[in-house]
């Protein structure tokens, strides 16, 4: 009720003002002459807690391997004595280990977490309702793939309408003839790739299979610059999928998201509609499991 916001700021002239309010004095909300101040504007983003700083701070130990007090207080921007303070209660509780000279890597405490966890199985659980969307979105069924050894293992499909595809959750199929596979083969490290493809000999599924390793790897590349691949007929006569790579937080691909249907349903001119989709829904499978 305005009439009740109005009691609660009215301030009272029977005592004498307090310091910095005065008679007269205009504020943010009121009525006649006078009016009150109200709270500083409300940011979207909270300053950061300590255990925000904390959880910041194990990453980058991490990925160094053993860290000083001073390069992580540089690396987060953060004082040396909050930095120290953190790495106290981090060590007590076993998430760090102090090592000579004021270094640091990572604490047995996290093992302990982690031995109930399963990237793959967080990975699916996160992305069924996402592939479920986009196969609704698309008109067109869709996968989730990863690397088992050098093959491929689809971890999720979702179908949509009366078209069948052969594929299933949990099947394997060759790397060097799917969408899925070729996106994961495009960003394997240069020896890997290489160890991959001195691997062969390539089986032609189709007449439109890549089978010459040189060929294959200049469509690798291609695909790693581009950011997708396309399979064009080379795993199915009169199946066309296109897929992108779903990738963590620091940008390594850690499985492929497709989309595929007959050619009627996906002529090429369709591939360049599609793709847009397929970024946002693996890149919100990115965000949701690592974070944005």
């Amino acid at each position: 009720m305005a009439c009740i916001s109005r009691c609660r700021a009215m301030p009272c002239w029977s005592s004498p003002p307090k310091r910095g309010v005065e008679r007269g004095q205009r504020f943010g909300y009121g009525w006649g002459s006078l009016t009150v101040a109200g709270p500083p504007p409300m940011t979207d983003q909270p300053a950061p807690g300590l255990l925000d700083k904390a959880l910041s701070l194990l990453p980058l130990v991490a990925r160094a391997g053993t860290c000083s007090l001073t390069q992580l207080a540089g690396e987060l921007g953060l004082p040396l004595s909050t930095i120290h303070r953190l790495a106290q209660d981090l060590t007590r509780h076993g998430y760090l280990i102090r090592l000579g000279r004021g270094r640091y890597r990572l604490g047995p405490a996290l093992l302990s977490l982690a031995a109930g966890l399963r990237l793959e199985d967080m990975l699916i659980e996160v992305a069924r309702p996402l592939v479920q969307d986009l196969a609704r979105d698309c008109r067109a069924c869709v996968h989730l793939g990863s690397f088992d050894g050098e093959m491929v293992t689809y971890l999720l499909k979702r179908g949509f309408g009366r078209e069948k595809i052969f594929s299933a959750e949990g099947m394997q199929l060759e790397a060097y003839c799917s969408g899925i596979g070729k996106v994961l083969l495009a960003h394997l490290p240069a020896a890997d790739r290489a160890r991959y493809l001195a691997g062969g000999p390539f089986v032609a599924l189709t007449p439109r299979t890549i089978t010459d390793p040189a060929r294959l790897d200049e469509e690798l590349t291609r695909i790693r610059a581009q950011g997708w691949a396309l399979d064009d007929e080379e795993i199915l006569t009169g199946l066309r999928c296109a897929a992108v790579p779903v990738r963590d937080r620091t940008g390594t691909v850690i499985a492929a998201l497709s989309v595929s249907a007959g050619l009627p349903a996906m002529p090429v001119a369709r591939v360049a509609d599609l793709l847009p989709l397929l970024h946002r829904t693996a890149n919100t499978i990115r965000d949701r499991l690592f974070g944005a």
